[in-house]
């Protein structure tokens, strides 16, 4: 076991709130270490190496991923969903009822996901996360957090070729997500994040979004369960969202700017993980501004349960940008702690 500890300045320590990243990282860099599983998968593709040998260097680059966010000083890291080939189809692919489609744009990014069809009843059948979540947890000293999409996304991306509603669709997600909450639960994940982006597009998907969010509230075990929401805002039903059964809700704060206005006149009652910097544009914020928005915040929220986080997966920057990333959200908490 190779555990990968954090920065020993320990930004974290005078820090106001809690640091976290959201989900995906940068595969490939600049250099030609970074370059090492672009050269694997094209090796991999004309038969050069087997997929034992793809899977040694997807499993050399989680460990990069992870100390690269440990080495930051960030509290609560993932594995950067390396091995994931999209955001939906990694885990969708593994369920009985769904087959895998063709390419489709993933929301206003410049990021593809293989369109799940559902062919017939959908049924988990086996761990497909716990894994990934012990060998990333078993290679660092910080926490690792869990990423699982949200049902209700998934059924809006996918291809439903079965149930007779969407509704149904989802609810039959939620049954099998929940069963992959609670292996990882019991894996020993105390973190798990579940994504539903579709409400920044869809805030009328909300009451399906509560009505599966159960399922996957009494699947959690001892772990902490966030909602987060990614890709615009969700002022329209802000307050409803804060109420759901969930730990903390998780916010992009950059497209969802007009999110802002009203954790400014509503507050929460629960933490909220603020995505205040930017993880799809290269320029670099100030991290004194940052953390006078965070302190700006202080009536309305307890910041010390709070997390600041990017905006969402920072995969859509070069990774020379993201570990840029990283130092801004770790240096925008410490100033917000500074008196």
């Amino acid at each position: 076991m190779n555990l990968v500890a954090p920065a020993s300045a320990s930004p974290e320590a005078s820090a106001l709130v809690h640091t976290t990243v959201v989900g995906s990282y940068p595969r490939v860099g600049d250099t030609h270490a970074e370059q090492k599983l672009r050269r694997a998968i094209a090796q991999f593709d004309k038969g050069e190496i087997a997929d034992t040998d793809l899977r040694a260097v997807e499993r050399e680059v989680v460990r990069d991923v992870l100390r690269e966010q440990a080495e930051a000083g960030v509290e609560l890291v993932t594995d950067g969903q390396v091995t994931w080939y999209d955001s939906q189809s990694h885990v969708a692919r593994r369920f009985e009822g769904i087959e895998i489609g063709g390419l489709i744009r993933y929301f206003d990014t410049n990021t593809y996901y293989r369109q799940p069809i559902v062919r017939g009843p959908i049924a988990w059948k086996a761990p497909v996360l716990a894994d990934e979540w012990r060998y990333a947890q078993a290679h660092v000293s910080v926490g690792v957090k869990a990423v699982v999409p949200g049902p209700v996304t998934i059924a809006s991306l996918a291809l439903n070729k079965h149930y007779a509603t969407k509704r149904a669709l989802a609810l039959a997600l939620a049954e099998a997500l929940a069963s992959e909450v609670r292996t990882l639960a019991e894996a020993g994940a105390r973190h798990i994040q579940v994504d539903e982006p579709i409400l920044t597009r869809r805030p009328e998907d909300l009451r399906l979004v509560e009505e599966t969010w159960t399922h996957l509230a009494e699947a959690k075990g001892r772990a902490e369960l966030t909602l987060f929401v990614a890709f615009g805002d969700i002022a329209e039903v802000y307050r409803r969202v804060v109420r759901l059964p969930a730990d903390r809700i998780g916010l992009d704060l950059v497209q969802g700017a007009k999110t802002w206005a009203q954790i400014e006149a509503d507050g929460a009652d629960k933490p909220l993980v603020l995505g205040l910097v930017d993880a799809r544009n290269t320029r670099p914020e100030d991290p004194a501004d940052v953390a006078a928005r965070l302190q700006g915040l202080r009536r309305e929220l307890d910041l010390e349960e709070c997390w600041l986080s990017p905006s969402n997966g920072l995969e859509f920057l070069p990774r020379a940008k993201a570990r840029e990333k990283l130092a801004i959200v770790v240096e925008a908490a410490r100033l917000a702690g500074v008196a």
